[in-house]
């Protein structure tokens, strides 16, 4: 985004090396920290200007070197936005120079004037980059806000001193003009009819001179169509921006229509508005419906809960934006295959819920088969990716014996669940009649098999997602993120199978795996980038083990690396209930050189105790709080509360989950140090980031 803190990222063109050098230690005597490179022809600065980010250059006028003029068309014919100080020999070429479009210049032997022209143009440069920074998150949010408005049913419009600057496509409908162009320009009280021109004069008098309200003014009125014919409608205005400007948003609702409004808003309460299908709560209703029909005698029936297999590791891979249509894509795959009396509906994210009425046990067995199957042969190639989809399925009976359609759900999840620790992609039924202990039990054993011949095989996989400074520090940062590769194809998610990890109490060798392998990568990339620095999670296991820090520093040792290269990571919760082991461990990793994290912050009661009892240096941010934050108040008082927090504690601060624009500005404003998500760059086997693009 901008210079790092203290880091001056340099170009000098000078052929004098003896030259270059005065330069830097006149800048790093001035408190810089110079990161510099030193070319002197026009091919050498040209492949620079390419391939790295510079904050400033500086150029000599000797006649040995290219001169400030081909340098400075060089950087106008790239494109690039970097100040250019020109270093001149003497007084008499100083107009010469300046005619050229260099940014300043000083005369060589004036050390007091360098290091003044070089912190006036580094304070600049840094302004226009955060500006353009704003006007990107400006522009993507004035976008959103565009879509919202042409897909609202209700009639808007923004007008600036009377008269229309924009209307949405419902505005247009309901004044019966058909092109923008036709409304365009038009004044606001030709839309009213002539009797009730003094009223809502009146009305918006006074709302105008109250500037600082928030609340929107309402008034009745007669308005008029584009044929002259005339209908009650309320319009409300507030006070709002448009591409920079003040002005004011209308919107019109016709009290012929409002009447009828309330199916709309019924339909849509019914119906979840990504998939169309019955929302959950509708959902509920049916099923409700279906139990008290049972209760009475007319019929069983059944409830298939389907669960999309791996869906959060598809979600890391394609973004958001296409795991919505996927999800998308599923409902319209199930609605196809629905058989007449089935009900089906939309549950939460990747689950999906259907009513099946009763049959025998191998007509449902095969019903749910076919759901499985249809969902078992889509496939969408994304971006070169082939997505491949599988589902597990949970059956339930539903009797008269059921107290609530929520046990129904519940028992319909539990054997979906117990599919899924199958492997996935499999079918499970509820039987009340078998102790569920029994079964969990047996499903942890297999899951100890599936992950030790993981770790025999090596079948786990190591994902990375940058960490990227918001305020220019100049590191290259990842996160390391487990998977499991699984024997169809597809990956596995560590939240998926972490739990029954710690219950067979395999964390320990699992977070070994993770170490060695990270480092293996970590070395072999450092060669090239050697400021890089990972970020891995221990477990709670691992915490509380006594002799891991010793393997560790062995470990380190064996690849090479120093303890500075790594920060260590554990969750606010399991650090406080191990808060002893926890300070003993912290101790021992900063003996090393290593640096630590809390994850999830802010989760606990009273997240200040973490801060004052244990020496952590980051502190990342409970995505809860993150996610939607643009959108959600409380969230952000949460954020700002917490950055605030941990800005007096001297720590850094990372803020995890962010999808949108709108939140990055936000957290960027908020001082957040670091950010991580899906927007900033998706989890990926390569660690290929570029930590140089001021362009997030």
């Amino acid at each position: 985004m901008a210079r790092a803190e203290g880091i001056l990222r340099l170009l000098i063109v000078d052929d004098s090396l003896t030259g270059a050098d005065t330069v830097i230690n006149a800048l790093r005597s001035a408190g810089h920290a110079v990161r510099a490179s030193r070319e002197h022809s026009l091919a050498e600065i040209e492949k620079a200007l390419n391939n790295h980010t510079w904050d400033l250059l500086i150029c000599s006028d000797s006649s040995e070197n290219p001169q400030p003029a081909e340098v400075m068309n060089l950087i106008r014919g790239l494109a690039k936005d970097i100040p250019c100080i020109a270093l001149a020999t003497d007084e008499a070429s100083e107009e010469t120079l300046f005619n050229c479009g260099v940014y300043d210049v000083v005369l060589l032997e004036d050390i007091k004037r360098l290091q003044f022209a070089v912190d006036r143009e580094l304070t600049n440069v840094f302004n226009r980059r955060l500006a353009r920074r704003n006007e990107r998150a400006l522009r993507e949010s004035e976008k959103r806000s565009h879509s919202l408005l042409e897909s609202s049913r209700d009639a808007v419009a923004y007008m600036h001193e009377g008269m229309h600057i924009y209307v949405n496509t419902a505005y247009l409908a309901l004044f019966g003009y058909e092109e923008v162009e036709e409304i365009d320009g038009l004044p606001f009280l030709d839309m009213i009819s002539i009797d009730d021109h003094s009223r809502f004069k009146s009305v918006f008098r006074q709302f105008s001179e109250q500037e600082d309200t928030s609340d929107p003014e309402t008034v009745a009125v007669q308005c008029v169509k584009a044929t002259g014919e005339s209908f009650k409608a309320n319009i409300e205005f507030s006070h709002a921006r448009i591409e920079g400007e003040n002005c004011t948003q209308v919107v019109i609702r016709d009290e012929v229509m409002a009447a009828g409004s309330d199916a709309q808003v019924q339909l849509l309460r019914d119906h979840d508005f990504l998939t169309g299908l019955y929302s959950r709560e509708r959902f509920m209703d049916e099923l409700r419906k279906v139990m008290n029909s049972a209760a009475e005698g007319q019929g069983d029936a059944v409830l298939l809960y389907l669960v999309l297999d791996d869906f959060q590791a598809i979600k890391e891979q394609v973004g958001l934006g296409v795991s919505d249509v996927i999800i998308k894509s599923v409902a319209d795959l199930f609605r196809k295959h629905l058989a007449e009396g089935e009900v089906l509906g939309h549950y939460s994210d990747r689950v999906y819920v259907i009513i099946i009425p009763f049959g025998d046990n191998d007509t449902i067995d095969a019903r749910a088969a076919s759901y499985r199957d249809v969902i078992a042969d889509y496939v969408s190639h994304i971006d070169g990716n082939k997505i491949d989809l599988h589902c597990s399925i949970g059956i339930s009976h539903i009797n008269e014996n059921l107290a609530s359609a929520e046990i129904a759900l519940e028992n319909a999840d539990k054997a979906c669940v117990l599919a899924q620790r199958a492997g996935g992609n499999q079918i499970g039924r509820y039987h009340p009649d078998k102790k569920e202990k029994a079964t969990t039990t047996s499903s942890t054993d297999e899951w100890q098999t599936i992950l030790n011949d993981a770790l025999q095989k090596d079948d786990f996989c190591l994902y990375y997602q940058p960490i990227v400074s918001l305020h220019g520090a100049e590191q290259e940062i990842y996160e390391v993120l487990l998977r499991l590769d699984q024997s169809n194809g597809s990956l596995l998610s560590a939240d998926s199978f972490i739990e029954h990890a710690e219950k067979a109490e395999m964390m320990g060798e699992i977070d070994k795996w993770v170490i060695r392998k990270a480092f293996d990568a970590l070395a072999e990339h450092r060669v090239k980038f050697p400021k890089t620095r990972f970020f891995i999670k221990l477990s709670e296991q691992t915490l509380c083990s006594s002799e891991y820090v010793d393997w560790l520093c062995v470990t380190l040792k064996a690849h090479n690396l120093d303890g500075s290269a790594l920060v260590f990571e554990i969750s606010e919760t399991s650090a406080l209930e191990n808060l002893e082991q926890t300070k003993v461990v912290i101790s021992q990793l900063k003996n090393i050189g290593c640096e630590f994290g809390l994850e999830h912050f802010g989760s606990g009661i009273d997240f200040s105790q973490s801060l004052s009892v244990l020496d952590v240096d980051y502190l990342k941010i409970n995505g809860h709080f993150v996610q939607n934050m643009a959108k959600d108040t409380e969230n952000q008082a949460a954020v700002k509360a917490i950055i605030e927090m941990t800005k007096q504690a001297g720590k850094n601060c990372i803020a995890e989950f962010v999808s949108d624009a709108n939140s990055l500005a936000l957290l960027w404003r908020l001082g957040v140090d670091y950010a991580q998500g899906y927007y900033i760059h998706e989890p990926s086997e390569k660690l290929d980031y570029n930590f140089e693009d001021d362009d997030l």
